[in-house]
């Protein structure tokens, strides 16, 4: 085992206790019963025994988002304009017993497994806490666990799409969720998952899997909430798998000492973030702020590579309005670096628009046009974007 993994697998450890300990000092909710256990009458000897509390069975759950988008390309590419079934997912959850739950959701639009996980909860030696094993979004900040259906600027920020997870928003592994009050109207959370790294619905030819973790605190401030949090991620990534399109391993030789084909590139990284987000009656604003440290290999044969040490950072600012209406503006600000070191590849958006709900989440339009002010090399143009969602 590296020294990697096995700091991964002590910091989920770790995890465990601290939450038990925080969930003592405030347990999350009060026991079933609240009669005294002295004053509960005793069963007699010829009474059966209560039968099992039997499982919840699944509820299901959907949603549809459809999108119209018209690019306008810088020279001398060609203008572009589309209709999308962003997403088409249909889900189900529920509980095998009142310790064991599940959860799948699926993607019709892109025939892709999202969400499938197994998870232990309301158990007596771990209370307030939850283990998963299976596939989800990783946690990371706030931009990047949160669902899809609540993000009113369509597309992800730079920083976050290229920083705050592995190649995809989920990923394959185990991992701990937790929350606690702690009284006064404050509120504690922590989060982390061991994956492999390489996305959903796939295992890697790595042997250090990737650590993606968050700790945050929350606050009511009269009618407002508010809520902060830093996290953490470290691995080890494929960046690109070369011409055969498969991992082959950095110095890898085939039986017979017969060198093996090498052209991958692949990363070791540790990332940095802080979050902060204000709920309000009027407003709801998010802001956040990363940096990734990124060690690249880029390999040409069989032993030759280069190296390079990479500093990407990248930050976002977003709000809404609210209105008893269900209508509201929408804005957010960006900047990403993907190499400090270098110049002309500085990606900077700002996204202005509005919303609309005829039913409050669950049938909402929205309206996004993305300024494109990124450096010359790494413009994609003006973008307009018409979007429909219903939840079911």
């Amino acid at each position: 085992m590296t020294r990697r993994t096995l700091i991964a697998a002590l910091l989920l450890v770790a995890a465990v206790p601290a939450a038990a300990a925080a969930q003592q000092q405030a347990p999350e909710q009060p026991a079933a019963s609240s009669a005294p256990a002295a004053e509960a009458p005793k069963p007699s000897a010829e009474a059966p025994k209560p039968a099992a509390k039997p499982a919840s069975g699944p509820t299901f759950w959907g949603f549809l988002n459809i999108q119209y988008s018209r690019t306008d390309a810088p020279s001398p590419a060609k203008d572009t304009s589309s209709f999308e079934l962003r997403r088409a997912r249909i889900g189900a959850r529920g509980d095998l017993l009142p310790q064991v739950g599940y959860a799948v959701l699926w993607d019709g639009a892109d025939s892709s497994l999202k969400d499938a996980y197994g998870a232990l909860k309301k158990l007596a030696w771990l209370p307030g806490l939850e283990l998963r094993f299976g596939q989800w979004k990783t946690p990371f900040g706030y931009e990047q666990p949160e669902s899809d259906t609540k993000l009113l600027w369509v597309n992800s920020s730079y920083a976050v799409a290229s920083l705050a997870r592995g190649p995809d928003s989920r990923d394959l592994g185990v991992g701990v969720n937790g929350k606690w009050a702690v009284g006064g109207g404050v509120g504690v959370e922590v989060a982390a998952s061991l994956v492999n790294g390489a996305g959903p619905n796939k295992k890697d030819d790595l042997d250090e899997k990737n650590v993606w973790a968050r700790g945050g605190a929350s606050a009511k401030l009269g009618p407002a909430a508010l809520r902060v949090g830093g996290s953490y991620g470290y691995g080890h990534q494929v960046s690109s798998t070369g011409a055969n399109a498969r991992f082959d391993g950095a110095g890898a030789v085939n039986a017979g000492a017969v060198p093996a084909t090498n052209d991958d590139t692949y990363f070791w990284f540790q990332t940095y973030g802080a979050d902060a987000t204000l709920d309000s009656p009027w407003l709801f604003v998010a802001v956040e702020l990363i940096q990734s440290e990124r060690d690249l290999q880029v390999h040409a044969g069989t032993q030759d590579f280069t190296r390079r040490d990479v500093t990407a950072r990248g930050w976002y600012a977003g709000l809404y309005g609210k209105s008893p209406w269900n209508v509201g503006p929408v804005f957010r600000a960006e900047r990403y670096d993907r190499d400090r070191g270098t110049g002309d590849n500085l990606n900077e958006r700002y996204t202005v628009g509005a919303y609309a709900d005829v039913v409050p989440v669950n049938a909402r339009l929205i309206f996004n046009y993305e300024l494109d002010r990124s450096d010359r090399p790494v413009r994609t143009g003006n973008r307009a974007i018409a979007f429909a969602q219903v939840i079911f």
